[in-house]
């Protein structure tokens, strides 16, 4: 068993650097290693930013070369972040990982007389225009690309009939409410015939509790592996299956593909859920995080 895993690990570490985008965050482009990408450093910050809103304020913050960019949209604001190549686009809380201190209580956008400290709801983060079409629509003709191919290998449950080319890959754990909520946001698009391969990993740890929920939808029959998924998934519902050992392998090799995923691009903080696609504008594969969030959702599929 740990010479197959050993072996399926080397095969993952010669896969496409993949980039990702923290929690409900845009997505960035993977890259073939090897491939000619066009250098993050000639893009222009703010005209990137525009796409989400009229720049009001734009602040370095010091930590970790994050900028902070105050947006407004239909009237309201919002606070976003980029790192220092622009490379990723950030929602929520920063903290200073030195001192634990919270730097985004400077930017809070508080209505017009509401006292600093009060409770404010910020708005979702939605593109200002409208996604062309979504990355994954389309008809492609060229080759499917390695990555894409290997992560279509892994054990998980098949919404829609697409092929590789046109099918998002999902590695989700089955305890993660993130992933519950992209469960969520994605029930109009495959309604609408889109197609989508869930693959449960153990991502949040606690293998003896998490194996036995991944091995509920994996071991599911053919006929009810959707109403599995709805129930596992979807409704949260705790149905521990005994795994066999087809079962325990193939959650062994999802997560080490999951894992392989971010270190090779040298992230050390991995999350779940983490979408894999063939980008069909460019041929080339690509990850997103913060799939829960209805914008990233757009990106992939476009708007319906």
């Amino acid at each position: 068993m740990k010479r197959k895993i050993a072996l399926s690990l080397a095969c993952l570490l010669s896969l496409p650097v993949f980039a990702q985008a923290g929690k409900g965050g845009m997505p960035l482009q993977l890259r073939d290693q090897g491939a000619a990408v066009q250098p993050l450093e000639s893009m222009n910050p703010r005209a990137v930013m525009e796409k989400y809103g009229k720049v009001v304020d734009q602040r370095v913050i010091g930590a970790g070369g994050l900028t902070a960019w105050t947006l407004e949209k239909n009237g309201r604001r919002v606070v976003l972040y980029t790192t220092p190549d622009v490379g990723v686009i950030i929602s929520g809380v920063v903290w200073d990982a030195a001192t634990g201190q919270n730097l985004s209580d400077q930017f809070v956008v508080r209505p017009a007389g509401l006292p600093a400290g009060a409770a404010t709801t910020v708005p979702s983060l939605q593109p200002v225009a409208q996604p062309d079409r979504g990355a994954l629509v389309g008809a492609y003709s060229g080759a499917v690309p390695e990555s894409i191919k290997a992560i279509d290998s892994l054990a998980g449950i098949k919404e829609g009939k697409g092929s590789a080319a046109d099918t998002l890959y999902v590695i989700f754990d089955p305890r993660c409410g993130y992933c519950r909520a992209a469960y969520q946001q994605t029930r109009a698009y495959v309604k609408r015939g889109f197609s989508i391969k869930w693959i449960p990993a153990m991502a949040l740890g606690n293998q003896a509790q998490g194996v036995p929920l991944g091995a509920t939808v994996l071991q599911a029959k053919p006929g009810q592996q959707a109403e599995m998924l709805r129930r596992v998934l979807g409704n949260k519902e705790e149905i521990a299956t005994e795994p066999t050992k087809a079962s325990q392998e193939a959650l062994a090799r999802n997560l080490e593909f999951f894992f392989a995923a971010f270190q090779n691009n040298r992230v050390e903080q991995a999350g779940v859920p983490a979408a894999f696609f063939l980008d069909k504008r460019t041929g080339k594969p690509r990850m997103m995080t913060g799939v829960s969030e209805l914008p990233v959702i757009e990106a992939i599929f476009g708007k319906l």
